[in-house]
């Protein structure tokens, strides 16, 4: 496969055609992630389905009094230990799962076709590194979610003091002050995703130190030439995710309403399956595709050692 610059178009439309074209391999290898996913998402969901009827009783019958007979979600251990090991497993397996894809990707670059085993060979070599990436991925993200916070409560203790002033200003304040907060926000938290998965990729494709490969996947994307193209890619990649599992889960409200709590996991499960893939997938190319426009004869030598140094 040729490996030059794309456009913002081609880069969607490489990742659609690998992933039509090798879909099986790449949902085996995300299906590591999805099928345990899939059997915890089903306890969850016959955990909420008593809360489920009762808040559809309230819609149809709006004069009537809510259920007080029906226990709370978070007071049943079977809902909190699945929600729990779900964050987990997520948390712990998406990582290496991230990796095995573009693994496969750099496979594909380079004429081989993609195999479960060869691919989670190379991922898991460096398993220990991937894990302090995961934990350093946690703090840059802690940091970024209190810095917004920070910002939100900052903004909200202004409109109150302006509010004891001119309660008028303090109005006009918050709106442009909160649309402002969202102009901010949106434009560091899409890159912010962006490099954090480059550097899980270094960690990886490149075999760099953990502080390097963080390092390395901030000054691919916080720059000025690739910026905004990573907001773009980012909001671009999210919306057609979000419209996906939109509409899967839409469909899985029926089998709510239906009573039948494994339709409903099944249909998540197959939409996981669906879009999970293809989003990783894109991710990888969008990965290839910075690092072909900024460094493309060490990308070459990387693709080659990667791809010689795994079992065929």
């Amino acid at each position: 496969m040729e490996l030059r610059p794309l456009g913002f178009g081609e880069i969607f439309d490489r990742a659609i055609t690998l992933y039509i074209r090798n879909f099986i391999p790449f949902a085996a290898i995300v299906g590591v992630l999805i099928l345990p996913s899939a059997v915890l998402g089903y306890l969850l969901d016959r955990a909420q389905q008593p809360e489920f009827d009762a808040f559809w009783h309230v819609l149809q019958h709006p004069g009537s009094a809510p259920d007080t007979t029906v226990p709370s979600v978070f007071g049943s251990p079977t809902f909190l230990l699945a929600l729990f090991a779900l964050l987990l497993l997520t948390y712990a397996v998406w990582p290496f799962a991230l990796n095995a894809v573009a693994v496969g990707v750099a496979r594909l670059y380079r004429g081989m076709p993609i195999a479960f085993r060869p691919c989670y060979e190379v991922a898991l070599r460096r398993w220990s590194q991937t894990i302090g990436m995961i934990f350093i991925d946690f703090l840059v993200f802690l940091a970024w979610y209190f810095a917004a916070v920070l910002l939100i409560v900052g903004v909200v203790l202004i409109a109150a003091a302006l509010g004891a002033v001119a309660p008028q200003g303090a109005v006009v304040f918050g709106i442009v002050a909160g649309l402002a907060g969202v102009v901010l926000l949106a434009p560091t938290a899409a890159p912010l995703f962006v490099a954090l998965s480059f550097s899980m990729y270094a960690i990886v494709i490149e075999n760099r130190g953990v502080m390097e490969s963080l390092s390395l996947g901030f000054a691919r994307v916080f720059n000025r030439a690739e910026f905004w193209r990573a907001v773009l890619f980012a909001i671009a990649a999210g919306a057609a995710i979000i419209a996906g599992s939109s509409l899967f889960s839409f469909v899985g409200l029926f089998a709510a309403f239906l009573h039948m709590p494994g339709l409903e996991a099944l249909i998540q499960a197959v939409g996981n399956a669906l879009l999970t893939p293809f989003g990783v997938v894109l991710m990888a190319v969008y990965y290839f595709d910075v690092r072909i426009r900024r460094e493309a004869f060490d990308l070459e030598a990387t693709l080659e050692r990667l791809t010689a140094a795994a079992p065929a």
